[in-house]
């Protein structure tokens, strides 16, 4: 929030023409707009003038921005044009600029940005209309390893590509992984009463089932393994052996992590009987195993907001679904569909702005 809104100093004269105002204005909208310049004269944060009107903080922000610029004619007839509202088209690529290498968690943060730069003033609405134009949506970051390297994932996508373009008739790429589900609700985002979400009943989180498995992006075939064992070196080798029985034409390519059981010596030996070309991804790069969004599915039906209440239904539930995953598969064909998230070349880790506070 920019600073001139902070604080709105009235006289007493003024208030006294305001309060009479509000008495005898019979629209409820307009009355609201004036009563936000009553209630912040008084000391009252955004967010308790917020609470006390029924209405969104950004529209607090922009009815207070609105009459500090255009006075209260302004604010209760709309014919407030504001200053300079465009910027030009250098100033909209130094926005562009700004936005891709620093983090502005909120529309109020760029418009501050823009005041400090530019001395152009935007209201909450206008500014997310430019952004929009600009090409910037307002959508949750990514979470990506410190330690990826970027020119190691173009590497890989780009030998996956050269692969997938030369594979035969019976030629088959799986991507393998792990997943280690633990017997407990996760929680989702819902519509909710404010002030009162909704609450899921939780487990203990102590037990967990895991599962192996590779997933053809192809073909949509796939095999899994589920188990109370821990996942190592004889489940790679069972995994191997699965693959190797479903396709005894073609070559097989099966891309797995850099996790120790998968680069042991006695799971290359079985993919080498087998003939099956094991593709390590690079380190720190979950991103480039598609299976990973197979996982990602499975707890979206199976766990997200859903309470199991023993660990021997919450098997079963697991066992049905990788049986049947073929159900899902006009869903797994939107997820899985060979676009990598990859980091650009020239990636570098952006940064908060020093408006972050706002």
């Amino acid at each position: 929030m920019a600073r001139q809104i902070r604080k709105i100093e009235l006289t007493n004269k003024d208030k006294k023409a305001l309060k009479k105002r509000i008495k005898k204005t019979k629209d409820r909208k307009t009355a609201d707009k004036l009563r936000v310049i009553w209630f912040k004269s008084n000391g009252l944060t955004h967010g308790e003038i917020s609470q006390l009107l029924n209405i969104g903080i950004n529209t607090v922000t922009d009815y207070l921005r609105i009459y500090l610029q255009g006075g209260i004619e302004a604010l209760c007839y709309g014919n407030y044009k504001g200053s300079q509202p465009n910027l030009n088209l250098e100033q909209r690529n130094e926005l562009k600029i700004e936005l891709i290498t620093n983090i502005y968690n909120n529309t109020e943060q760029v418009i501050v940005w823009i005041e400090e730069k530019y001395d152009i003033h935007y209201t909450t609405s206008g500014m997310r209309k430019l952004l929009k134009r600009l090409g910037f949506t307002y959508k949750k970051n990514r979470l990506m390893p410190s330690k990826a390297d970027p020119r190691a994932q173009e590497e890989f996508t780009d030998w996956f590509r050269k692969v997938r373009a030369s594979l035969g008739p019976d030629d088959k790429i799986y991507f393998g992984d792990a997943a280690h589900v633990i017997h407990n609700a996760e929680t989702g985002t819902a519509w909710s009463e404010v002030g009162n979400p909704h609450c899921i009943p939780s487990n203990s989180g102590r037990q967990r089932y895991n599962i192996l498995g590779a997933y053809c992006t192809q073909t949509h075939e796939n095999v899994f393994i589920l188990t109370e064992k821990n996942i190592n070196q004889d489940s790679i080798i069972e995994l191997l052996d699965k693959l190797y029985e479903k396709h005894q034409k073609g070559k097989i390519y099966l891309i797995l992590d850099n996790a120790a059981y998968n680069r042991a010596n006695r799971v290359k030996q079985q993919a080498e009987l087998h003939n099956i070309t094991i593709k390590y991804q690079p380190t720190y790069s979950p991103n480039l195993n598609l299976i990973e969004r197979v996982w990602k599915f499975m707890r979206k039906v199976l766990i997200k907001d859903k309470y199991i209440s023993t660990f021997d239904k919450f098997k079963k539930k697991l066992d049905k679904f990788f049986n049947n995953i073929g159900s899902y598969r006009k869903d797994l064909g939107t997820l899985l569909n060979e676009e990598f998230q990859t980091l650009p070349s020239n990636w570098q880790t952006p940064v908060l702005t020093p408006f972050s506070r706002i």
